[in-house]
This record gives structure tokens, C-alpha cells and sequence, in this order.
């Protein structure tokens, strides 16, 4: 089974990944060109109420809310439980988070795009390379590809309950165009990484995900 289900990420990373990279990278340019400001500008008359409801949403997005707990989970799975395919479990979900948010931070200093909020305070838009700042550090969305990686990883895991693990990650990634800390195609690379890096993970044997590709394709 696990050989089937990693020819399978195989043929996906082969013959698929081209086409959806495309596909994302036409959505990120045209949004940025077409839909990125018009967005920001619309999400300030947002009403206060709503606004204060994804204020709070937003704060899902924060890595530390997934690293903690599977790290703390896999030591009372590894040596408290002695169930070791729970522990390999919940270093998945820490590699998923862990390795995305990393390389989202090195592309975000690479990059070094402009924030909504440099836009609207000094009207700087675009690209400034090698940014640092938290105003130039815009692109990919960190909190993005932080839920997106969470919750792709517990579709793996939890297949039973994916729609609630993608609404949660939509919710969360519009939250950061609504709050204003990032533009619209900021979101979509931050969760194009976030499947990348699960895609690959998924291929890892260490991770015995054996039985989940059992009960996907079940």
C-alpha cells in the first residue's frame, strides 16, 4: 500500500506539480497586477465588528499553536503511550509546519515585498529585494502557509474531517488580507508552499503513513 500510495505522490509531483505551479503562479502575478490593491482598499471599510472577529481568527495562523503541541504529543506518544505510529504522526505535522515556515521566512527576505501597510502609510508597492523589515517582509503570507500546512497535514491524518481542516484554512488565510497584514497573492504563495512541502513529506517512509493512504483511498 505505501509503495502504491507513494507511486502515486510520484506521478503528482511529476506530471501534476508543473501544471498547478503554473496555475498558482498565473493566479499570483495576475492578482498582484489586477486584485492585490483593490482588495486592501476594500477590506479597510470593513466593519469594526467584523474586522474584530477575524482579528481573532487570524491569530490561528501563528506557528507556535501547532509546534508546541505535537512536539509535547510526540513525547507522551513516544515514551508515556509507547505508540510510536502517533509519534512518527505528530513529527509529521511538525515538519509540515516547521519546513514550510521556513522556507516562506527565506523567500519573505529574498523577496522583500511591501506590505499593505507601507502602501497605505507611503505608498511604496512592489518589490524592495532582500528586505528585513516588517513592512518589506509581505510575500509569502507566513500565517498562511502556517494553517495551510497545519491543516493539509491533518487531511492526511484525518481525511474524515477534511472540510472542517479547510475551512479553517481559508477562514485563517483571508483574515490576513482582511486584517491588512498581507495582499491576496501573499495568501496564495504562502499555501502554495504549505502543499509543496506536504506533498513531499507525504513521500518520506518515516513518517508511516501507510495507513492513511489506506483510509484516503477508502
Amino acid at each position: 500500500m505505501i509503495a502504491r500510495d507513494s507511486k502515486k505522490c510520484s506521478d503528482f509531483s511529476n506530471e501534476k506539480i508543473l501544471i498547478f505551479s503554473l496555475f498558482i503562479c498565473a493566479a499570483i502575478v495576475g492578482s498582484y497586477f489586477y486584485v492585490d490593491l483593490s482588495v486592501a482598499i476594500a477590506s479597510r471599510s470593513i466593519d469594526k465588528q467584523i474586522l474584530s472577529v477575524f482579528q481573532v481568527i487570524t491569530i490561528m495562523g501563528n506557528a507556535i499553536w501547532y509546534l508546541v503541541p505535537a512536539v509535547l504529543l510526540f513525547l507522551l506518544f513516544h515514551y508515556a503511550w509507547k505508540k510510536e505510529q502517533w509519534a512518527h504522526w505528530c513529527i509529521f505535522v511538525f515538519s509540515a509546519v516547521a519546513i514550510s515556515g521556513l522556507v516562506t521566512d527565506l523567500f519573505k527576505w529574498l523577496v522583500g515585498r511591501w506590505r499593505p501597510k507601507a502602501y497605505f502609510e507611503d505608498y511604496f508597492y512592489g518589490f524592495d529585494f532582500f528586505g528585513f523589515g516588517y513592512k518589506e517582509t509581505s510575500f509569502p503570507s507566513g500565517h498562511a502557509t502556517t494553517i495551510w500546512a497545519f491543516c493539509l497535514a491533518m487531511t492526511v491524518l484525518f481525511p474524515r474531517y477534511r472540510l472542517v481542516w479547510y475551512v479553517l484554512a481559508i477562514l485563517v488565510s483571508i483574515s490576513r488580507v482582511i486584517v491588512g497584514a498581507h495582499y491576496l497573492s501573499d495568501v496564495i504563495a504562502g499555501a502554495y508552499v504549505a502543499v509543496i512541502t506536504v506533498l513531499l513529506l507525504m513521500l518520506v517512509p518515516f513518517f508511516r503513513l501507510e495507513g492513511k493512504a489506506a483510509e484516503r483511498n477508502s
